[in-house]
């Protein structure tokens, strides 16, 4: 009989087997994968998601511990069974490979030890006891069979649900237990017995369950534990088990349960524990052990293991990883670098660009288009240089969501689209309902989708006395984009994004009914008028007539005024009043209230069903309890002002408020910021975060964020076969300028119209349905595999071939390729450029060039494949070029290959 003599448990021992390097056997590198690799993917993969405990409802006494790690950088299950032979506990243990859905785990029984401080390591002993198959269909379901020749046990199968889910690390584990402390642990003083440890839940309400395999008097043991935790500290209530059999034989009936006694686990970082137990019952006394960790779940880890694992979170939370932020985030953890972001001040583009536009203006004033490439300068400048990462590239993905572009109507407004990205920086870890209130209010999303200036339909008397309705209509345009593209989309969703059935048909979320009275409710909304102004040392008229405090919002005139812009003789220019940016204010005259516009009939509430408004989810708009118009009576004007404004938020409420306004907003986020195929159960984990961040808000964009990042399925190194994305055209460029420090020439990026290129240019998409929509197939393989790929709908002949002539200029920027033999450099007059320290630091060898270029762009997921063709270009068609020639060739051919334009 086998035994373990040698300092590390039975587990060790069998991870050592696998290939792993001790003690913790956690993470890896990232699977390679090409963009055809999304393509090929089973109904369903295994991924870290699978970890946790599993059981057969039918049988509820035994189970399973199912851990997703990795070992030398492939996926593997760990798992432990606990069950009962003829009345004792067992515990069955053993690691298999993970492929598709399935792991094939060989399993093996121990004896022999006794409990601490009597446990001898070198008294246990191991045997093979047979095999194991897990199979899943899904997150939450699966099959175990098994095979075993050891006596007393016997062949079978059992279906499996999902007990319990382990938690994600959203809290840093140097401030108190974290969902990464999840996973095994052992005293390596002790090895051969050790706890697994389950962090479940969220903030105040986190628990702890944790199952102790032990031995006592030579057989095996299993104790489990719960119970709240507090800070560093969880103390636990113990029970143990007896009296069953193994299945078929197993009856829930039989199990005996008993009080233990206590047990309390106390983290002291990341991989390390204390571990303290008092027990009531006979030999198990009570003592303490100092705890390693042993396993640690895949995706749930506490901080990066490697530059490799942080550059791909930063792929994910940023516009690229540096060095810099490489090492702060290995420094901080996940969790802490988060919260670093989101207490970081906030780079905004309006103040800047507003201040550079005032200066230009009195020297060489343009047409107000010119300065479109102040906006777009200002947009590069924070994307490469703004320390608040994570807060610009929620801004980008939400800039996406709810759309505005300088495509038409704003073409003439740069200031007012910067001011737009920062309602979404300002809100970018905010209150979703906040930053749709002000979306909704703001007169650059008004002049874009046409409710600026919206009216109600006049409802006047005829000769004859009947009311009729004039030939105003309210806009419908924002109405109808606020709800299809911007919160609740067309049909009813799932938590999980899925759709809504009845009667095995789809339910649609509105009606045009429902558009109508939508577009009623955002009548009466103009430019505010707060008098004139000064922007740098220009000041900038605004009459408003003289009136003063609500007397203003019932004016004839002001309704209709323009705010003022800097002009010279034929010269319009950019320079405009703040009133053009600043939240939208009601003018009750021209707002439906559900009344009549006429005096003859005392402004009388209109007969049904205009007289009220029918929202989304049956939510009604009553109409004004008071006559709104222009000679409203100042006792009555504060009335009509607050009518408008709890209409706006009768509507803002019954968005965010609707069952879909979580999964649709996940879905679209989790597709800008990890992967454009998100699983449903991952849908449904951010969506249920939308909807309480923990501490009860709903909303909670910052906790969205987090859990989007942190959830398993991004962060597992070895992702399934379907997650990914491919990256932005512009996030490609952005990506190689931040790992290469890039400097700008003449203080400028010097790319003012990235769209020629890259078919894209920051709050410039063609239409309201941004560069892509979330549902585009790229015909073909991904189509068939009823996939989305949202990126290949701008990704076609002419634009591969655009972007890759504009890389090759950016990357050799200020290199002159005149002279064969020698790359030489000239600072660029106006544009960015990667400094040639940068790329002479790189190696001379080619292997060594080619590896630092992996690490450096491709955070080390470069196949072989790759990495070997490199290399004998650089050895071969390449070898009489100079070092700077070769180098910024491979940067090039990097930037253009698919394995770099796929995020995983």
């Amino acid at each position: 009989m086998p035994r373990l003599h040698l300092g590390m448990s039975w587990l060790l021992s069998l991870l050592l087997a696998a290939g792993s390097t001790p003690p913790v056997i956690a993470s890896g590198v990232a699977a390679n994968g090409s963009v055809a690799d999304l393509a090929k993917v089973a109904s369903y993969s295994m991924g870290a998601e699978v970890s946790g405990t599993w059981y057969d409802p039918s049988q509820s006494g035994q189970g399973f511990i199912v851990e997703h790690i990795l070992i030398s950088g492939s996926p593997y299950l760990l798992v432990t069974w606990f069950t009962y032979l003829d009345g004792d506990a067992r515990w069955l243990f053993g690691v298999g490979p993970v492929t598709g859905n399935e792991a094939r785990i060989g399993l093996s029984i121990s004896s022999g030890a006794d409990f601490p401080p009597q446990f001898v390591a070198s008294e246990a002993s191991i045997q093979p006891w047979g095999e194991l198959l897990l199979s899943f269909s899904d997150a939450s379901h699966g099959q175990a069979s098994w095979t075993s020749s050891y006596a007393g046990f016997n062949n079978g199968a059992m279906p499996l649900n999902r007990l319990t889910t382990p938690a994600t690390a959203l809290e840093s584990p140097t401030s108190g237990i974290a969902g990464c402390h999840s996973g095994a642990w052992y005293d390596p003083a002790q090895s051969g017995h050790g706890v697994y440890v389950e962090v479940l839940g969220s903030g105040a309400s986190r628990q702890m369950l944790a199952i102790w395999y032990a031995y006592l008097d030579g057989a095996q043991r299993w104790m489990t534990a719960t119970g709240p935790i507090q800070g560093n500290t969880a103390t636990l209530t113990a029970t143990i088990t007896r009296g069953a059999d193994f299945p078929p034989a197993f009856s829930a009936t039989d199990v005996i349960r008993e009080p233990w006694g206590t047990m309390t686990f106390t983290s002291i970082d990341g991989n390390r524990a204390t571990w303290q137990w008092n027990s009531t019952l006979p030999g198990f006394g009570n003592g303490s052990m100092n705890l390693t960790r042993l396993t640690g779940l895949s995706g749930r880890d506490c901080a990066p293991a490697d530059d490799a694992k942080a550059a791909r979170f930063l792929t994910q939370a940023s516009y690229g990883p540096t060095a810099a932020s490489v090492a702060e985030l290995r420094s901080l953890g996940y969790a802490g670098w988060i919260a670093a972001q989101k207490a970081l001040p906030i780079t905004l583009q309006r103040p800047t660009i507003e201040q550079q536009i005032a200066t230009q203006v009195l020297t060489d004033p343009r047409n107000a288009q010119f300065y479109n490439a102040y906006r777009v300068e200002r947009w590069f400048n924070t994307a490469v240089t703004a320390p608040d990462q994570l807060r610009q590239r929620m801004a980008f993905a939400l800039s996406q969501i709810l759309v505005v572009s300088d495509v038409g109507a704003l073409s003439n407004h740069p200031i007012g689209v910067a001011e737009y990205n920062d309602i979404l920086l300002r809100h970018a870890f905010g209150n979703f309902r906040d930053l749709l209130r002000e979306v909704t209010l703001s007169p650059v999303m008004a002049a874009y989708l046409t409710s600026l200036r919206n009216q109600k339909t006049d409802w006047t008397l005829s000769d004859s006395g009947a009311l009729v309705p004039s030939l105003i209509a309210p806009d419908e345009n924002y109405a109808r984009e606020v709800m299809q593209l911007f919160t609740i989309g067309l049909i009813e969703r799932n938590r999980d994004f899925s759709p809504l059935l009845i009667n095995n048909q789809t339910v649609p979320t509105y009606t045009q009914p429902t558009v109508t009275d939508t577009a009623k409710v955002l009548t009466g909304w103009a430019y505010a008028c707060s008098g004139p102004a000064t922007v740098g040392t220009i000041s900038l008229n605004r009459n408003c007539g003289g009136c003063v405090g609500n007397a203003c919002n019932f004016s004839s005139t002001l309704f209709f005024s323009t705010p003022a812009r800097y002009a010279v003789p034929g010269t319009v220019t950019a320079l405009a009043h703040p009133d053009s940016y600043r939240p939208m204010v009601c003018y009750p005259r021209y707002a439906d209230t559900g009344r009549s516009a006429t005096s003859s009939n005392g402004y009388a509430v209109l007969p049904a069903p205009n007289d009220s408004k029918e929202l989304v989810a049956g939510i009604s708009v009553p109409p004004s309890p008071v006559a709104c118009h222009a000679g409203t009576p100042a006792s009555d004007q504060a009335s009509c002002l607050n009518y408008c404004s709890n209409q706006i938020d009768t509507l803002i409420d019954a968005l965010f408020l609707h069952p879909n306004a979580g999964p649709v907003l996940a879905r679209q986020l989790i597709q800008r910021l990890t992967t454009s195929n998100p699983s449903p159960s991952y849908i449904e984990r951010v969506a249920r975060v939308f909807e309480d961040d923990g501490t009860g808000v709903r909303g909670n964009l910052a906790a969205v964020a987090a859990a989007i990042l942190l959830d398993p399925e991004a962060s597992s190194a070895v992702p399934a076969g379907d997650f990914g994305k491919i990256r932005e055209p512009l996030l490609r460029l952005l990506a190689i300028w931040r790992a290469f420090g890039v400097q700008p020439g003449g203080g400028v990026f010097g790319l003012f119209n990235p769209e020629r290129a890259y078919a894209q240019r920051p709050l410039g998409a063609a239409t309201v349905f941004n560069f892509y929509e979330p549902d585009y197939q790229q015909p073909g393989e991904i189509a068939d595999a009823g996939m989305v790929a949202p990126e290949f709908q701008i990704l076609d002949e002419s634009t591969a071939i655009t972007t890759s002539d504009d890389l090759w200029r950016r990357v050799f920027a200020g290199y002159s390729t005149a002279n064969a033999s020698t790359t030489t450099f000239a600072t660029p007059a106006q544009g960015a450029y990667l400094p040639p320290a940068e790329i002479d630091a790189l190696p001379a060898d080619s292997a060594g060039m080619v590896e630092a270029l992996n690490q450096k762009l491709m955070f080390g997921a470069m196949s072989a494949t790759m990495k070997s063709k490199l290399v004998a270009l650089l050895d071969g068609a390449m070898v009489g070029a100079d070092k700077r020639r070769k180098a910024l060739d491979l940067i090039h051919l990097i930037a253009i290959s698919p394995e770099f334009a796929l995020q995983r």
